[in-house]
């Protein structure tokens, strides 16, 4: 039966949606493994609170190092002593002039370990510091 050249739907008929639902949990597994990817290189730090904190919008050549509360330095994810870590600050400063360090501080850590990353990066001529923190909630 029709209508003006539309079908009527029978009894029994009616739309396969295996293949919409197919695709929303193909979707579904496919943002849960980017997600996972994005925050797999962070170290897992207590950082400060800063109630004027801000997200940078400019993302190129940004390098991200971390300071652990007991003194340890990490390039990205790997674990680096004080003499690799200045070796790589100054691989990245010959590579670009526009380069942005992202410090990731413990909020317990000694300012003397802080201190210590701060004068690699004046050493190398890096002076563009970006210092990362939680927002505040207020």
């Amino acid at each position: 039966m029709s209508i003006q050249g539309y079908k009527v739907p029978q009894e029994g008929e009616g739309f396969d949606l295996t293949p919409m639902i197919d695709v929303v949990f193909l979707l579904i597994v496919f943002f849960m493994t980017v997600a996972s990817m994005l925050t797999a290189d962070k170290i897992d730090l207590n950082l400060a609170v800063a109630e004027e904190s801000a997200i940078p919008k400019e993302i190129k050549d940004r390098y991200t190092f971390s300071v652990l509360n007991d003194g340890r330095f990490f390039a990205g994810p790997q674990e680096v002593s004080a003499e690799r870590l200045e070796e790589l600050i100054a691989r990245v400063a010959t590579t670009s002039r526009n380069v942005k360090i992202v410090l990731r501080a413990d909020r317990m850590a000694e300012h003397q370990h802080v201190n210590k990353m701060l004068q690699i990066c004046a050493r190398h001529g890096i002076n563009d510091i970006i210092f990362a923190t939680y927002q505040s909630d207020l």
